[in-house]
């Protein structure tokens, strides 16, 4: 009876075993630090922390790091035109060069990016369109708008420069088909996503900024 039981044992452990190609696992999504934004990273950058101290509010706290948050628009509001937001910064990134590639870092953005599709660029990528920036600079005046330095189809908008609103809630609010002609030159398709930035990997200083949650409106 014990000799029948060794080979018995061993068919039900071999039963269990998995054979032959085995289907692959997805790459988990790095989890959102932030209900209902998507987190983007760079693999070779530390990443900015991103955390919601209450209701409504995102706090960006970045140290020689780079992220990105982004948010999917919804079908009903691909058409809007107004976005409105607060926010505030603790001091400017003080050797930021923003129309440089290799120094371009800013306190605070928002960025809208626009196009017929929605959907991100591969595992952890950002949304792909043509895109406005609205930044915090540190030393390009309030006003100016030029192409971002390391980007085509983008274009920076500087609402707020340097440190005279810093420690202060700051509100702004655009209308974001009017910017866009005037960046491009045309109508824009339709709008896919909305982002917030706060980076300092170029410059290894150190920045904290809030964001309220952007709001869209018809006009």
């Amino acid at each position: 009876m014990k000799i029948l039981l060794i080979p018995l044992s061993l068919i039900l452990i071999l039963a269990q075993l998995p054979f032959g190609p085995q289907p692959s696992e997805k790459p988990e999504e790095e989890k959102s630090p932030v209900k209902g934004w998507k987190l983007v990273t760079s693999f070779a950058t530390p990443a900015t922390q991103y955390s919601s101290p209450g209701k409504w509010i995102i706090k960006a706290e970045s140290l020689g790091s780079s992220a990105s948050l982004f948010k999917e628009v919804d079908e009903k509001q691909k058409k809007f035109a107004v976005l409105s937001w607060r926010w505030k910064i603790s001091n400017v990134v003080r050797s930021a060069i923003e129309t440089r590639k290799d120094r371009f870092d800013t306190a605070a953005r928002v960025i809208v990016v626009f196009g017929r599709e929605g959907g991100f660029r591969g595992f952890g990528g950002e949304p792909s369109g043509a895109k406005i920036e609205y930044i915090w600079a540190s030393h390009v005046p309030k006003g100016r708008v030029f192409d971002h330095p390391g980007e085509k189809e983008c274009k920076m908008f500087v609402l707020e420069s340097g440190e005279g609103k810093g420690g202060q809630w700051v509100r702004e609010e655009r209308n974001i088909h009017k910017d866009y002609k005037t960046a491009f030159g045309t109508d824009p398709e339709g709008l896919l996503a909305i982002g917030i930035q706060t980076d300092t990997d170029h410059s290894n200083e150190k920045v904290t900024a809030y964001y309220s949650d952007p709001v869209l409106r018809r006009k």
